[in-house]
């Protein structure tokens, strides 16, 4: 039975949350951009550093592993419930990163998480060097 009062519309919704990061070297630029995620994440968070995590991250390029990199701080916190408040890179080139992330689980007394991402994806990434010889990438999250 048809009901004429009945209306919809689609609506188009995007589901992303982008970021853009500058910094002075490789190492600040992927300082910079799990800073920026953390942020989106839980903004004006104040994250101790009381626990450690060493990881050992590979990918076939920059851009790669820069997925691989916020991919694997986002799954230490959909896991272990970590948030990310410090990075100490000891190894990065343009297919490994070694890296000590410091920080801790969340405390629902002092972090207040805005937004899930679900997932970093490949959507217009960027990772490259700037004529200055400063760096620049852009990230997608799938929120």
């Amino acid at each position: 039975m048809s009901d004429p009062f009945i209306r919809f519309e689609v609506l188009d919704h995007t589901a992303d949350i982008g970021i853009l990061v500058r910094a002075g070297t490789l190492e600040g630029l992927f300082t910079g951009a799990a800073q920026a995620m953390i942020q989106i994440i839980c903004p004006h968070c104040q994250i101790v550093a009381k626990e450690n995590h060493l990881l050992h991250l590979f990918g076939e390029d920059r851009q790669e592993l820069m997925v691989n990199w916020l991919s694997e701080l986002n799954f230490l916190l959909q896991t272990r419930q970590f948030l990310t408040a410090k990075t100490e890179i000891s190894l990065l080139s343009d297919q490994e990163l070694r890296v000590q992330v410091s920080g801790e689980r969340i405390n629902p007394l002092s972090h207040v998480i805005r937004c899930e991402i679900k997932a970093v994806t490949y959507h217009r990434i960027q990772v490259h060097q700037e004529s200055d010889g400063s760096w620049r990438t852009q990230i997608y999250f799938d929120v």
